[in-house]
């Protein structure tokens, strides 16, 4: 049967990649007619816009205590064209003053210029350095229009904080099913860039309540290094933010996709990410449809995106994957800019505790928590300021008391760290958190359960010495 591809979450995104891998042996029904019908049950019956929903094993949907079961599986809602497109109408409203009369016919461009950055081509936004999109003095000598910079920015240059950007390996978004050749992942490494626009002061969309614009640019390589300048990312993912409280004038969140550069219809709006999450043939065509494919990865299943948040950026567990499944790849390699980018990362992760925080409104905290516990272990004069920390020192909780991950105690030494490589992808954004040790503890039973059953981990089939090894972990908590 067929198991839920989990929604690889951004730090800020989902994996892009697109595979030409035979579909998985099993099947159920996902075609388009299928998929239109779970879309309107789930979103109109519950208010709910959920990327995937429990079946039995005729393909049906089940719920509740039957949901539970061992025998259900979970099978990708993907959304529809229709869904995609009430959905930007509904976020054009919002966006009072936006240049285009439409999302759909809109471009990167357009949400620049709407932010107050326009003269900035979105082609030098991908290739040039964090370094220099950051600092006026450099951006303006090696934007590919000067002319037309000089002239935009004359009178209000670009200030210290307007832009901030990054560079990171990125093992979410690496196809971990399929058998590496020579140490190479099937369609290559994963990489991510970053770039978040603050809203200008005399911009429109600051006037109409909108304050970060960022956009998430995904590379792949066979050379586990970050690719050069001139490689174009597959299709780009954004989000918005708004002003918080934002007196209910907006969602606490927006999602948007746009064409890569070097797309057919570059730099414009998409309606679906073309991917697989990790197993190819799930769903027709391998569309996954906004905003479905992208709320539940960022802590939302609400039709409206209520407690919509932006995913933290973990550096110390990019790194960990670089002794696990992605051993090519040099430790040395993952911070793309070495150890000054952490004053970056420590600014963006600030940033994202604080969005958190503005939307959790009663709903779970784990995404919450563990961004603070990123910031409290890489606090600026701290031991760990710009070093990487090891799993059993990332454990967090949410209530004094709580049980934590403690190294050298048992399972703990053994357990997490599989936890970390098997599950954290889903499980730092989708339900609970695995550095959460009460949250796994809360869920032993049910972990078992889909661990013997193989609805889980659902991006690979792990070996039964793996599986084995793992549930006799998992079984060993308290």
């Amino acid at each position: 049967m067929r198991r839920f591809l989990s929604f690889l979450a951004l730090s800020l995104g989902v994996s892009v990649f697109v595979t030409s891998c035979k579909k998985p042996e099993s099947t159920s029904s996902t075609s388009s007619s299928t998929s239109d019908r779970a879309v309107s049950s789930t979103s109109t019956d519950t208010g709910e816009i959920k990327l995937f929903e429990a079946v039995d094993e005729r393909g049906a949907a089940v719920r509740g205590a039957a949901a539970a079961r061992a025998t259900a599986a979970l099978r990708i809602i993907p959304g529809s064209q229709a869904e995609a497109d009430a959905y930007y109408n509904e976020v054009r409203k919002a966006l009072t003053n936006f240049p285009q009369a439409t999302l759909q016919q809109s471009s990167i461009g357009d949400m620049l210029v709407y932010y107050g950055y326009p003269s900035i081509l979105p082609k030098d936004v991908e290739s040039l350095a964090p370094a220099v999109l950051m600092d006026f003095s450099q951006l303006r000598k090696s934007v590919t229009n000067i002319p037309d910079f000089e002239a935009a920015y004359k009178a209000d240059p670009l200030k210290a904080g307007e832009i901030v950007s990054v560079r990171f390996f990125a093992p979410k978004i690496i196809n971990v099913r399929d058998a590496q050749v020579d140490g190479v992942p099937v369609l290559g490494f994963g990489w991510r860039k970053i770039v978040r626009f603050r809203s200008r002061a005399a911009s429109k969309a600051r006037a109409d309540g909108l304050d970060t614009f960022y956009l998430l640019f995904n590379f792949t390589t066979t050379d586990p290094k970050f690719p050069p300048p001139e490689a174009h990312a597959g299709q780009i993912q954004t989000i918005l933010q708004p002003i918080y409280p934002s007196g209910g004038k907006h969602r606490d969140i927006y999602f948007l996709v746009y064409e890569g550069l070097g797309s057919d219809n570059p730099e414009k709006v998409g309606f679906f990410l073309k991917a697989t999450f990790d197993l190819a043939g799930v769903v027709d065509d391998d569309k996954y449809f906004v905003p479905r494919s992208c709320g539940q990865c960022h802590g939302t299943t609400a039709a409206d995106q209520k407690r919509g948040k932006v995913n933290y950026l973990d550096t110390d567990h990019w790194i960990d994957r670089t002794g696990d499944d992605f051993k090519k790849v040099q430790a040395n390699d993952v911070i793309v800019d070495g150890p000054p980018a952490y004053a970056t990362f420590r600014s963006l992760n600030t940033e994202i505790e604080a969005q958190n925080a503005a939307v959790v409104d009663g709903g779970p905290q784990f995404a919450l928590l563990a961004a603070r516990k990123w910031l409290e272990l890489h606090k600026i004069g701290g031991a760990d300021e710009t070093r990487h920390v090891p799993p059993l020192r990332r454990g967090f909780f949410q209530t004094t008391g709580d049980p934590v991950w403690t190294d050298g105690a048992s399972p703990d030494t053994e357990l997490l760290p599989e936890l970390n490589q098997y599950c954290f992808r889903c499980h730092s954004s989708v339900i609970y958190h695995v550095f959460e040790k009460k949250a796994v503890m809360d869920r032993k039973s049910s972990i078992v359960r889909k661990l013997n059953s193989g609805s889980m981990p659902q991006d690979r089939v792990l070996n039964d010495a793996t599986k084995q090894r793992l549930i006799d972990h998992v079984n060993r908590l308290p």
